[in-house]
């Protein structure tokens, strides 16, 4: 990281210079990804059931925000786990290996060292921050975590969300399989140890998602964390 000291300020004018919404997550991208040394920036906005509104990416490629939306959203496991976290992680995909998303979404991409920034507490209008390097260079640190999370932090307070909560209380069975998600179950281990079959586990699912307005499983967990923790 050179600079390090012009480009934080001036990724702090930026977040408070009071520029709509996607300019402002555009702008600090763009810092970001020279602060961090970092190939690919993206940002999400919280739509109230999970962070799925208004992506913006820089260097990610054309088509790959829509693939993520019209597919890969559905088997990702490894977004609940880092929005659950609540603050700015670090990690590191499998050089092989790896579920569907890993294998043919991030490692298409190149995206094997993830830093991402998710608020304190889910709930709409609130800003993710990710930034992804390429497999040829180094993990992120935890002190680029904790600067990272400084950002995300800021705009969380500039820029503050509203919680929404589901509109009806889960079942019992609802709540085991939304609980499973939130801890990154993948459908196949989910039905094999509630010992229901995967249509059956389906059907389950799409109630649990309508009571909860979750779109999907990244925001069944979060709402898993945001009202059963």
């Amino acid at each position: 990281m050179t600079n390090t000291h012009a480009l934080a300020s001036e990724a702090i004018d930026i977040v408070l210079a009071g520029a709509p919404q996607r300019v402002t997550r555009l702008e600090l991208g763009a810092i970001l990804r020279r602060m961090f040394g970092a190939d690919i920036f993206v940002s999400y906005v919280n739509d109230g059931t999970g962070p799925y509104a208004d992506p913006v990416e820089l260097n990610m490629g054309a088509g790959r925000l829509e693939a993520y939306d019209r597919h890969f959203r559905y088997v990702d496991r490894l977004t609940p786990q880092l929005y659950s976290a609540g603050t700015a992680v670090t990690v590191t995909v499998d050089r092989a290996g790896g579920d569907e998303f890993v294998a043919d979404f991030l490692r298409p991409q190149d995206m094997r060292h993830g830093l991402n920034y998710f608020p304190r507490s889910g709930g709409s209008g609130g800003i993710d921050l990710r930034l992804w390097r390429g497999r040829r260079a180094r993990a992120f640190t935890e002190a680029e975590a904790e600067s990272f999370r400084a950002f995300g932090d800021l705009l969380a307070r500039v820029l503050p969300k509203q919680p929404k909560p589901g509109s009806a209380a889960l079942t019992p069975r609802e709540l085991q399989i939304a609980e499973l998600i939130a801890h990154g179950e993948g459908d196949k281990q989910i039905a094999q140890q509630l010992g229901i079959s995967l249509p059956t586990l389906r059907t389950h699912l799409g109630h649990a998602f309508e009571k909860t307005g979750s779109a999907n499983r990244v925001s069944l967990a979060g709402y898993y964390f945001r009202h059963h923790q």
